[in-house]
């Protein structure tokens, strides 16, 4: 999630989800329809032709999911799941670093990992470069690498090491923040596109479905309606399946989204406090000095008093 070093490659943790995941739910689903759902339903539906109750509403479970489109999508939803429960740790992991370097804003009762003003009232600029230098070594360790605070942190004081300028930090630290909010948004896309796909794979069930009742339709006229109610049923069934996993789907995509949205703007009302309102700026310290300057400064002699003196 870093801006710095972002997640690549095949071998990252994200490329082995975005990849094998979507491998490993298809082969998982694959043999849970070939080792029990498929059998099952099978197993109902000749229990139905002959009259026999066939396992009640488990089985009739097994039927509405037996066909292959609800199977890809039960299997883009598994991948869809193994995406966001990523996103959800990262989400979690971004937060817990709040703790570490203020651990009294989250009522934590702790050492912070970087002691930001060491005693002081406020951040100098050589203070700051310090600061940088530090926060950029500490980043190195496995547990704060590729994190999004440290990296905000240290650009922002290096910034104000390098400046002196505290309007050109702020912007520094604020900029480098909606940056990663895009990232963040961003990487969302392949999980609208799932939301987007999985009804899409169920409509093409319901004209699958449609399209084999109107080809038994004879059947029907001759009275044998088993096949245009086995195709109608394909046709509602993936449909159902296909809409029901969208909204589930579809909240957890929300949920995520507002998680990474607060992660965001806590990690901006953190730096606004701990680092941007700490930051010593020069121009403030002097404006007393120029008011005291002007104050002393002797006012010229009224028009009266020249007069009297010539």
């Amino acid at each position: 999630m870093s801006l710095r070093n972002p997640e690549r490659g095949l071998l990252s943790v994200k490329g082995l989800i975005f990849s094998l995941g979507l491998i490993a739910s298809f082969i998982f689903v694959g043999v849970l329809y070939g080792g029990l759902i498929r059998p099952a339903a099978n197993k109902a539906a000749l229990a139905q032709s002959y009259g026999v109750e066939g396992g009640g509403s488990a089985s009739g479970i097994f039927v509405i999911l037996k066909d292959y489109e609800q199977q890809v999508c039960i299997s883009l939803f598994l991948w869809g799941i193994m995406i966001l429960v990523y996103k959800f740790i990262l989400v979690h992991s971004e937060a817990k670093d709040l703790a570490r370097f203020a651990p009294e804003s989250e009522g934590i009762d702790a050492e912070p990992e970087v002691d930001l003003l060491g005693g002081a009232r406020s951040i100098t600029r050589e203070r700051a470069g310090k600061l940088s230098d530090e926060i950029d070594l500490k980043s190195q360790s496995p547990d704060l690498k590729n994190k999004i605070l440290p990296y905000v942190m240290a650009r922002g004081l290096e910034r104000y090491h390098m400046t002196g300028n505290v309007p050109e930090s702020t912007e520094t630290i604020m900029g480098r923040l909606e940056v990663a909010s895009e990232q963040q948004e961003s990487e969302l896309s392949m999980l609208r596109y799932l939301v987007w796909a999985i009804p899409s794979i169920g409509f093409i069930g319901t004209v699958r479905g449609i399209g084999v009742a109107l080809h038994r339709a004879d059947e029907a006229l001759q009275g044998d309606i088993s096949g245009v109610t086995s195709a109608l049923g394909v046709a509602f069934n993936s449909t159902l399946v296909a809409l029901i996993i969208s909204i589930v789907l579809m909240l957890l995509i929300h949920l995520l989204q507002g998680g990474q949205e607060g992660l965001i703007l806590r990690l901006q009302t953190f730096c606004r406090e701990q680092i941007i309102d700490k930051l010593y700026d020069r121009d403030d310290a002097e404006a007393p000095k120029i008011e005291i300057e002007i104050e002393n400064t002797p006012e010229p002699p009224a028009a009266d008093e020249s007069a009297s003196l010539n």
